[in-house]
């Protein structure tokens, strides 16, 4: 044994310094490489939802008629976010059926809090039963918590698929004279601060357990040969132990069973500690529920696309569409939504009531003016916007490329109708890339 203990330093000795110095040095080279690319790195935008693939927006969900405001508060304030979204009939084969839901709000971490939330005019403390072709208009209200500048939206989280988020609005949270404050009454009566309820105690726990842990990493780290040695350690065989080159020593299995028995004397503590204070507990609570059925409107169009271009390049789309008005009135197209996006045939005041304006726009539609009572009309609705870039809701580089939409039909009498279309897209052009 002490035969390869001198042998197995003196020829590894130099080599293992190379190999530690080797680390350090590319250590601290994909260091300095992380810290220029986080310095020239722009604020990301939102939160990101262009990463998702087209489908999973424009194939899915429409979301219309959203609000959030008012977009200036201060902290301890309230925010409406309100709106309507539709499960669409266009939902991909290759994703889960659509069968449990939630309305969420979606902000940059913990800066607001939720206070309450309805669904179709129903109290939702949590998730409910949803269907293709459903409808369900939400309303929340966030409470200001962290001052700043934050992306508001409202999302949709479907079981199997993730959140799919809707349109947001930028609301400015200023500091306030008065700290943040959210009470809460217990049903024994007493009243908490929820915002502050425990978090001592959480903590100087999580702490503790941090120390523990801490504690593991330097012992087996910072003066053991299973780092600084790792050319003696990898030549040695499975489940050798090399206590005559002190790597595992009998001194390390006593140290060993200290920190496990100190973590199994924290976890009883831990134990105790719940069940002393805390003796009346319950398991945590839900509430599934189904929303009750929104209509789509009075029957008044029956529409078929039949095919769509987009120019990558001018970021314009074109679809076709067939519309047979099958009601006694005159009736006309008024609005095209996408995914987040809504597009309105009509004048500003019109554009600003769709909803949060970097996601509204303007859309055209040819030959424009009602369709009267039996007539079948092959219109063409046009779309130049920009979010079809920064949201990424045309699928040009996808194998399948597909979009769904709903068209909103109105007539005089206050009526209207959503009607969803699935449509193919031929991209014309597109715009010049390089790899780098």
């Amino acid at each position: 044994m002490g035969k390869r203990s001198v042998l197995g330093s003196e020829r590894v000795n130099a080599s293992s310094i190379l190999y530690l110095l080797e680390d350090m040095f590319t250590l601290f080279g994909v260091l300095f490489v992380l810290a220029v690319i986080v310095a020239n790195t722009p604020n990301a935008f939102a939160h990101g939802e262009a990463a998702d693939e087209p489908f999973l927006k424009n194939m899915t969900t429409a979301f219309f008629n959203v609000s959030v405001s008012p977009t200036e508060i201060e902290v301890g304030e309230p925010v409406k976010v309100t709106g309507s979204v539709k499960i669409l009939e266009t939902w991909p084969h290759t994703l889960e059926t659509p069968e449990i839901a939630s309305i969420m709000p979606v902000v940059p971490g913990p800066v607001f809090v939720l206070k309450e939330r309805f669904v179709n005019g129903t109290a939702a403390i949590g998730s409910f039963f949803a269907q293709k072709g459903g409808i369900y208009e939400f309303e929340m209200e966030l409470v200001g918590k962290e001052p700043g500048n934050w992306h508001v939206h409202p999302g949709i989280a479907v079981y199997g698929t993730g959140t799919l988020i809707g349109p947001g609005e930028w609301v400015t949270v200023e500091p306030s004279a008065e700290p943040f404050s959210f009470p809460l009454t217990l049903l024994s009566g007493e009243t908490i601060e929820l915002s502050t309820y425990g978090g001592a105690f959480v903590w100087w726990w999580s702490f503790a357990g941090f120390v523990l842990g801490v504690a593991w990493i330097l012992y087996w780290t910072a003066n053991k040969r299973t780092v600084t040695n790792l050319a003696v350690t990898v030549q040695l065989p499975v489940n050798d132990d090399a206590p005559d080159i002190g790597l595992i020593t009998p001194r390390d299995h006593m140290w060993m069973n200290v920190i496990v028995g100190v973590t199994l004397v924290m976890l009883v503590i831990g134990w105790t500690y719940a069940t002393s204070n805390a003796p009346v507990r319950w398991p945590q609570q839900t509430d599934w529920f189904t929303p009750e059925f929104i209509s789509s409107g009075e029957k008044m169009a029956e529409a078929q696309a039949s095919g769509a271009t987009y120019d990558e390049a001018s970021e314009t789309l074109e679809m076709k569409v067939q519309v047979t008005n099958v009601v006694e009135s005159d009736i006309e197209l008024k609005q095209l939504t996408i995914a987040m996006a809504t597009f309105v045939n009509g004048p500003e005041a019109e554009q600003a009531q769709a909803g949060p304006r970097d996601f509204v726009g303007r859309l055209e539609v040819q030959p424009d003016g009602p369709i009267t009572p039996g007539e079948t009309k092959e219109l063409t609705l046009t779309v130049s916007s920009a979010i079809f870039g920064t949201e990424r809701l045309i699928p040009t580089q996808a194998p399948q490329q597909f979009i769904g939409a709903v068209l909103r039909f109105e007539n005089g009498n206050e009526g209207h109708e959503l009607v969803t279309v699935r449509s193919n897209v031929v991209p014309t052009q597109f715009r010049s890339t390089y790899l780098p």
